[in-house]
């Protein structure tokens, strides 16, 4: 089936959002940060990756990285963290991240907490990451 002879569907009634530094990705692979739809927004996956010059046991500064895009890209769609009701993360090394990653969260979330799911991964797209993390946010009413 040609992309043009797609049939419309709930994806019709919704936008993409596109992280600046994620613009050729974009291009390439056609996978928007973000989408929203009836005011849900969800976003793609964001990897949390060490630096070449970073120790390997400091692992917030990765996260660090990641949660600030993650609020980068839910401000492209009108939305704070304040709005997330739901992360999933996905770890190469859920035992040594866990707490690193729960550290960088707190310091954007606070109660209510949204749910979080945690999850052991095999690999990630990009060779220097460490977790990779979605959100869910829905906007204000």
């Amino acid at each position: 089936m040609q992309p043009d002879s797609f049939p419309l569907g709930a994806r019709s009634r919704g936008q993409e959002y596109v992280h600046p530094s994620l613009a050729a990705a974009h291009a390439r692979f056609h996978v928007p940060s973000a989408f929203e739809i009836d005011g849900w927004v969800y976003l793609t996956g964001v990897i949390a990756a060490r630096e070449p010059d970073e120790a390997l046991d400091d692992l917030e500064p990765a996260f660090a990285r990641a949660f600030t895009q993650i609020a980068e890209v839910l401000a492209l769609a009108g939305c704070t963290w304040a709005d997330v009701i739901k992360i999933t993360s996905h770890h190469l090394d859920i035992g040594a991240e866990i707490s690193a990653m729960a550290r960088v969260k707190d310091r954007h979330v606070g109660a209510p907490y949204p749910a979080w799911s945690v999850i052991g991964a095999g690999s990630l797209a990009n060779p220097a990451g460490i977790c990779e993390i979605e959100v869910i946010a829905r906007k204000a009413q």
